[in-house]
């Protein structure tokens, strides 16, 4: 007796050969890309190839957020999202698909990484780009939530979902794109979740910037490290002379105190004055150091976090992008001017150029402190 089967078997690719590096292209949409006057509850896309979900209710983002929650479902080549309810009137709407679709059989995200339509007659084509930085080191946050809400929302407005929103990258950078003209204000926080908002009642820290912002703007938000201890400093041990080196360092502040002044080596504060004056530290260890000034706001001597519960902004650290270097038996010379323009800082008659003292701004143009 013979058996036979019907139903068709998924597509298997054909051995050997490259690696497929493209990801699922979409053929047809029930609203195309760039669309107005679109009024529905429902979104397909029909790809070139077979696709899977990963997560889509935490993977695919809507700015501003559809109402309740979207639904995804596939049938052959083809994603539905459907919610329940309308559009807001006369918004565009994003779509990001992140990580939540991804073809059959080489895991390739979607070619697209987003998509935008408008329920008016035109597109908005505002943007705001900035920076997630770690105030207490420089460095940048990866996957955090950074919202926009109305100017003129209050307080609470973190608890509720965003008008906008999106995440920064592995290089703490962030692109909000197709805004509306007007005035918002900013958030950044930890998002595990993602759905862009805090939790009622958590504490979590969040970034924020104090003024309005504005499609155009470049922007740094200073996001605390709730692990963070403070940067205490650890006194470095003076060496002989035949085996250290000396830093002579003046440092004139481009703007009124009170400043602190440190010099790091590892990541950590080894030495720190305040103040303008000149400092002969002698004893030095051989090696890379990296000069570092703060407004210290409150007088304390620390280098203290933002914490928006309080509405205390952060003591933003302007770092030396020219390290020290130094040598067994050699004396170096610096003069350090934090919060002057990137320009050379030193006296012609001084024996070595100054670095540059500006506030670094990652390729993002003027930048918003």
């Amino acid at each position: 007796m013979t058996l036979i089967v019907g139903g068709c078997a998924l597509p298997t690719p054909p051995d050997g050969g490259p690696r497929d590096t493209d990801g699922p292209v979409v053929v047809e949409s029930s609203v195309p890309i760039g669309s107005t006057s679109v009024q529905t509850n429902t979104l397909t896309w029909t790809f070139d190839e077979y696709v899977v979900l990963n997560n889509p209710v935490a993977s695919i983002r809507t700015s501003p957020p559809i109402p309740g929650e979207a639904r995804y479902s596939l049938k052959g080549k083809t994603l539905k999202m459907s919610w329940d309810g309308g559009l807001e009137p006369d918004r565009t709407y994003i779509i990001q698909f992140g990580n939540g679709i991804r073809d059959l059989h080489e895991n390739n995200p979607m070619s697209e990484p987003f998509w935008v339509f408008a329920t008016g007659t035109t597109i908005d084509s505002g943007q705001i780009r900035g920076v997630v930085l770690n105030p207490l080191t420089g460095k940048p946050w990866d996957n955090q939530a950074v919202v926009l809400h109305k100017g003129d929302a209050l307080d609470s407005a973190v608890f509720t979902p965003p008008v906008y929103g999106s995440r920064s990258g592995k290089d703490g950078g962030f692109t909000l794109p197709y805004l509306a003209d007007g005035s918002y204000q900013i958030f950044a926080f930890s998002d595990p979740d993602g759905n862009l908002q805090l939790g009622t009642g958590e504490k979590s820290p969040v970034a924020w910037f104090s003024e309005r912002v504005t499609p155009g703007d470049s922007l740094v938000l200073w996001l605390a490290d709730p692990t963070a201890k403070p940067d205490s400093v650890a006194l470095f041990r003076q060496l002989p002379a035949d085996s250290s080196g000396v830093l002579k360092l003046t440092v004139a502040p481009a703007t009124d105190g009170p400043w602190v002044h440190q010099l790091r080596r590892d990541g950590m504060a080894v030495w720190q004055g305040s103040g303008t004056n000149s400092w002969t530290l002698d004893g030095l260890k051989p090696g890379t150091y990296q000069l570092q000034s703060f407004a210290d706001l409150n007088e304390n001597g620390d280098l203290d976090t933002p914490d928006w519960w309080t509405r205390t902004e952060a003591e933003r650290p302007i770092v030396d992008p020219e390290a020290v270097e130094v040598t067994v038996g050699w004396t170096v010379e610096r003069r350090w001017l934090p919060g002057a323009s990137p320009a050379p800082q030193t006296d012609p008659d001084q024996p070595e150029t100054g670095s540059a003292s500006a506030p670094r701004q990652g390729g993002l143009g003027p930048i918003r402190r």
